[in-house]
């Protein structure tokens, strides 16, 4: 069996021998480059554009301006600004060359002239809608309401009330590879080569930006250096690059800088919380009323992360009454999409520092107020709505807690030398598998091995891996007969890809679900080669055999007598299907649930040392746990980030002040720490296969933790991430 074991990925080894492709290796005959010149101006009327300049350097072909697409959600002025410029890097022009140095060299060349507009910067100030950020709009573009219980009348009633107004700035998700794309022009035909995580929303996109220039897109994901849900939905360069290969009738590439990425990739993050609590004074919640402010930047598709987090502010904690109104505020800034969590770090954030702040407030020991609060038993449903599965919280919590005393004793000690320690713990409950299903194909091969093709869109999870053990534990064969396929729309028609933690849980069943038809086919195919009844036959270890003759038959012998004979005739009653595509889909989400305890050590400068770090996660069936703790390490570090160093910061004109690596400081190996492990199986979803996901929970029960740590090693409270070196002296 291969399922629960730490088998080595089946992924790494052209990555690690250097013969990955990723997309700017591909090189086609005939080639373009585009080169994307951007606004330095956050917010401006653009009046005329001079590029007479560019067109006279050898190998320059053109310059395109003032290209505009209807795109849901993006304002008019998408894929370029055409009259009104929106942010600083946004795209004003693009350079096609036959060189990509000369592309970027031509940008020089081109001059543009403006009216500068005030900027809408702070999301709170642009709720006055006093200055318009994005083509006259509402700056509040965006609205909602949820309610459960009777939030305002338990607030009155509570013994205790608090306040808090939580900032979680925005950060960018800063993948190892810029974002970048070919296009192959092929008459009728793109072929578009990605770093994406969704070929399959590329595809449809692209076609419905570019259906009455083009009949179809084929997308294929090259290798992918990260993305963290930062390459989700297309970007303006990508429908630049389409176009431009639309219009020249050549191959296109447009592949960024880092600098370039930075200033241009969605950011993340960047929510305001203004919260009311009401409370008894043994610690018990009563109710939570959140206002949730969401700075969208200068479009609006990236709403949902805010609901996300409004409909999770009551975490694992059974609270009746809750009231969370969303606001969806456009300001000029890069527009925000989603990052590793999508509003579940953010809600997560909110109600630990409830926890926190409530306990310091009355004086109670934190993991005695959320053992109060917490969920007592499972499926529960939250005042949204949001029903939970299966799980024990409190079998959890009691076990972090051991880990949290275990740390305070030796932080107590260290406290007594001089040294400034913490420890801070969170308790978390997360949203996984955003839907709506998966599919994949697994097919048996003439020479007996199988190939599966999923419809996720793995870059660095080692999912491939992972749906290996699945269908060689099911089809009872060596996993090195099994490989794993994925990344292309012409591969497998419908799809989703990979984000929302979704990929074992769905696609893994789906591929569960197509092994098992795949081998009631085969069992129909060797009856009629063995000349008997389904009934008389069993499968055991990749063989079909019959134990009243003795007869039997590899699945390689099968596959084998089944494509034989070329040109002769199909004399069997059983179908020669050698390949099934299943699709899976759950009826609701999967709600895993983990703590994290951390112990940090601050010095006299500020500086941050994490000495102790566990954490603890109930996942249901983790089908390879050296996976999901990789995805733990990673997403912890990631947190780490967030709560310590990564901020997106911009002036009040609007310009970005951290628009490189020297600016926005993500953690190094300098940084890094060495942390502890433990997961639970005990709840389980309701799948087939019963995993839930592990690939955002690190990143949403880190913060809190060692916000807290800081907290108790300074002596100070701490409201808004991330932390400066400064507030910590």
């Amino acid at each position: 069996m291969y399922v629960g074991q730490r088998v080595k990925r089946k992924e790494d080894l052209k990555l690690i021998t250097g013969t990955g492709r990723y997309v700017d290796d591909i090189q086609l005959n005939g080639m373009l480059y585009v080169a994307v010149l951007r606004s330095t101006v956050p917010h401006a009327k653009l009046k005329n554009i001079d590029y007479q300049d560019a067109l006279k350097l050898p190998g320059v072909v053109n310059v395109i301006t003032g290209l505009n697409l209807q795109v849901d959600n993006r304002p008019r002025n998408f894929p370029m600004a055409k009259d009104e410029i929106l942010f600083v890097g946004q795209p004003i022009a693009a350079v096609i060359a036959t060189d990509r140095y000369v592309a970027y060299d031509a940008l020089e060349a081109i001059t543009y002239e403006y009216e500068e507009l005030p900027a809408v910067v702070d999301p709170e100030e642009a709720m006055k809608n006093e200055v318009k950020a994005v083509e006259g709009r509402d700056n509040i573009v965006y609205k909602k309401t949820y309610k459960g219980g009777d939030p305002e009348k338990a607030y009155e009633q509570s013994q205790v009330k608090i306040e808090e107004k939580i900032y979680i700035s925005r950060v960018y998700p800063a993948a190892m590879e810029p974002r970048g794309l070919v296009v192959d022009y092929q008459q009728d035909r793109l072929t578009v080569y990605a770093s994406t995580q969704s070929p399959h929303f590329m595809r449809s996109y692209l076609l419905a930006a570019f259906s009455d220039m083009v009949k179809d897109i084929r997308v294929i994901q090259a290798d992918v250096g990260g993305a963290f849900g930062s390459k989700l939905f297309p970007y303006p360069e990508d429908y630049i690059a389409v176009y431009v290969s639309l219009i020249t009738r050549r191959p296109v590439k447009l592949v960024l800088t880092r600098s370039e990425d930075v200033l241009s990739t969605y950011h993340a993050r960047g929510q305001i919380h203004k919260v009311k609590v009401g409370a008894n004074k043994d610690g018990r919640v009563n109710t939570i009323i959140d206002d949730v402010i969401i700075d969208l930047g200068a479009a609006w598709h990236g709403t949902y992360l805010a609901d996300i987090a409004a409909t999770l502010v009551t975490g694992p904690y059974d609270i009746k009454n809750a009231l969370a109104n969303v606001y969806g505020v456009l300001t000029n800034k890069v527009p925000i999409d989603q990052y590793r969590g999508a509003g579940r770090p953010e809600a997560a954030f909110v109600y630990e520092r409830i926890m926190d702040i409530l306990s310091d407030e009355l004086g109670l020991d934190p993991i005695e107020v959320r053992k109060k609060n917490v969920i007592q038993s499972t499926p529960y449903t939250n005042p949204f709505g949001l029903k939970y599965d299966n799980g024990n919280y409190m079998n959890l919590i009691l076990k972090a807690e051991r880990f949290y005393r275990e740390m305070e004793e030796e932080a107590e000690k260290l406290r007594k030398e001089g040294r400034r320690v913490g420890v801070g713990l969170s308790f978390y409950v997360e949203q996984n598998n955003f839907g709506p299903w998966e599919s994949a194909s697994v097919r048996l091969l003439a020479d007996g091995k199988v190939e599966v093709i999923i419809g996720a869109s793995p870059h660095g999870q080692g999912t491939a891996t992972g749906i290996a053990q699945i269908v060689a534990d099911e089809l009872q064969i060596s996993i090195d007969d099994v490989e794993v396929v994925w990344g292309d729309t012409d591969k497998i028609s419908n799809a989703f890809g990979t984000y929302g933690s979704r990929s074992l849980t769905l696609a893994g069943n789906a591929a569960l679900l197509a092994a098992r038809r795949l081998k009631d086919n085969i069992m129909k195919l060797a009856a009629s080669f063995l000349k008997s009844d389904v009934e008389e036959l069993q499968y055991k270890d990749g063989k079909v055999y019959n134990p009243k003759s003795g007869k039997e038959m590899t699945l390689k012998e099968i596959a084998r007598k089944a494509t034989a004979n070329l040109g002769g005739v199909w004399r069997y009653k059983a179908e020669p299907t050698l390949e099934v595509t299943a699709s899976f889909g759950l009826d609701n989400y999967t709600f895993p649930y983990g703590s994290h305890i951390a112990m940090v050590e601050v010095d006299e400068t500020g500086k941050v040392k994490v000495l102790n770090y566990v954490a603890l996660d109930d996942i249901g069936l983790v089908v390879n746990p050296m996976l999901a703790e990789g995805q733990v390490h990673g997403g912890v570090i990631q947190g780490f980030g967030e709560a310590l160093l990564e901020e997106i910061v911009y002036n009040k004109d609007g310009n970005p002040l951290t628009t490189n690596f020297s600016e926005y400081a993500i953690p190094s190996a300098v940084e890094s720490f060495n942390m502890k492990w433990i997961y639970s199986e005990e709840g389980k979803s309701n799948a087939p296969l019963p995993a839930k996901g592990i690939g955002e929970g690190a990143t949403i029960g880190a913060p809190p933790a060692i916000i807290r740590a800081l907290e108790k090693a300074v002596g100070k409270k701490f409201t808004k991430i991330p932390v400066r070196m400064e507030e910590l002296i």
